[in-house]
């Protein structure tokens, strides 16, 4: 076996029910003012609205909400909502932290922030994270992004809560935030440090249960994306590897019922918001593949959203990289980890490697029909969109490095 690292985690509250307790976890740290950063559907779920809030008013902790998809603009306006599926921008992260900083500062000022909570989705737990990261640098947060500023970390940050409302990304279990700004000079990069993992992350599956058959469909082939990635990932380690086969247990036996009836079926909620928090822990620590190498350039250009594109590439992309694995005579036996995965992933068995990579490859392909996700076509892309985001795009941690070209041929696959 050879060496390897293993992140650290954050502590896990996890479980149906968990949420109710979020405003003890607050207090027994002792932070009496806290930053809240919540998604509009999560506003308008009564867990939250009803619950976390009147909890923190209960035990006396002061708190400020800010909506992740709404820039503030002076003390009490917001502008207009940025619109649905798009990560954070740095400009909204750049005016929350103005906002705060400006209400601290003048007569009568508010208590500065102890801690952010950030309650949502992928797009509002990463705005929360940025934004516990901002409040301690001094500049805007662009000038740290990889690929895009110059300037260093520090690590600094106030203490961060991240409570999932969707099982995806799994952000909840990372060390970094994803911000993008779309456009010709548009980007989609991370804000990373060892030291931005959440301190807590609550997942409630109970707070996923209202969360529309589309979005669970894209969110859940992410999370199931980042398992299968990490899986097969050059950078894997058998720690990494029992976790993605167990977040793939987890996804098989639950993404369909979740997709289907995730509105009165707890279980399957159980089993994606566990397979989505297990998919953050591998890709922290393994990396991922093609799939997520295209994504970066693809949510800088188009309107595609992430668990989308995901989802629509996934299946093309393992079956690609199953060829090249049989053309190349793969040495590393990931053929014989991707028929392992296949197996898991169904639940099934087979009498041959083949059978069960041929297993895994229909089950994607189910999935993918099931989730009803958009071509490519639909987000605007074109051949000069597929030439410039394959260009752009690369391999990350995949078992075979897919050239420009091939990157071309998958992203046409999907159009």
């Amino acid at each position: 076996m050879r060496p390897f690292v293993m992140s650290a985690a954050p502590e896990l509250h996890f479980g149906t029910g968990s949420v109710e307790s979020l405003h003890e976890l607050i207090r027994a740290r002792g932070w009496r003012s806290v930053l809240l950063v919540i998604s509009k559907s999560a506003l308008d779920q009564p867990e939250i609205r009803k619950g976390l809030l009147a909890a923190l008013d209960s035990v006396g902790i002061i708190h400020r909400t800010y909506r992740y998809d709404r820039v503030p603009d002076g003390l009490n306006a917001f502008t207009a909502p940025r619109g649905p599926y798009r990560e954070p921008t740095p400009d909204v992260v750049d005016a929350i932290v103005a906002h705060e900083r400006s209400g601290c500062a003048e007569p009568g000022a508010w208590a500065p922030a102890e801690a952010v909570v950030a309650v949502g989705g992928g797009s509002a737990v990463d705005t929360g994270k940025a934004v516990s990261a901002a409040l301690k640098h001094p500049h805007s947060i662009s000038e740290y992004l990889e690929g895009v500023g110059t300037r260093e970390l520090t690590g600094a940050k106030i203490p961060f809560v991240a409570v999932p409302t969707t099982a995806g990304t799994g952000t909840e279990a990372t060390k970094n935030a994803v911000l993008s700004k779309v456009g010709e000079d548009g980007f989609k990069k991370s804000l990373r440090h060892d030291r931005f993992i959440p301190d807590i992350a609550v997942v409630d599956p109970l707070l996923q249960m209202s969360c529309p058959a589309v979005v669970t469909a894209a969110s859940g082939m992410d999370a199931i994306a980042q398992l299968l990635e990490a899986y097969v990932s050059t950078d894997a380690n058998p720690l990494t590897d029992a976790l993605a086969l167990e977040g793939l247990a987890s996804a098989g036996r639950s993404f369909i019922r979740a997709v289907e009836r995730g509105d009165s079926d707890v279980d399957a909620r159980v089993g994606m918001a566990y397979a989505a928090y297990l998919s953050g822990r591998c890709l922290a620590n393994a990396g991922l593949g093609v799939v997520h190498g295209l994504a970066g350039p693809a949510g800088a250009h188009s309107a595609a959203p992430h668990g989308g594109f995901c989802g629509i590439l996934l299946a093309p992309a393992t079956e690609m990289l199953v060829e090249r694995l049989v053309l190349r005579r793969d040495s590393a036996g990931t053929l014989d980890k991707l028929a392992t995965a296949g197996r898991v992933l169904t639940a099934g068995g087979a009498a041959s490697t083949e059978a069960h990579i041929q297993m895994l490859l229909d089950r994607l392909s189910e999935f993918t029909r099931l989730g009803g996700l958009p071509r490519l076509r639909s987000y605007g892309f074109t051949e000069s969109l597929v030439q410039q985001v394959a260009r752009e795009g690369n391999s990350k941690s995949w078992p075979v490095t897919f050239d420009e070209s091939e990157r071309v041929e998958l992203l046409n696959r999907c159009l």
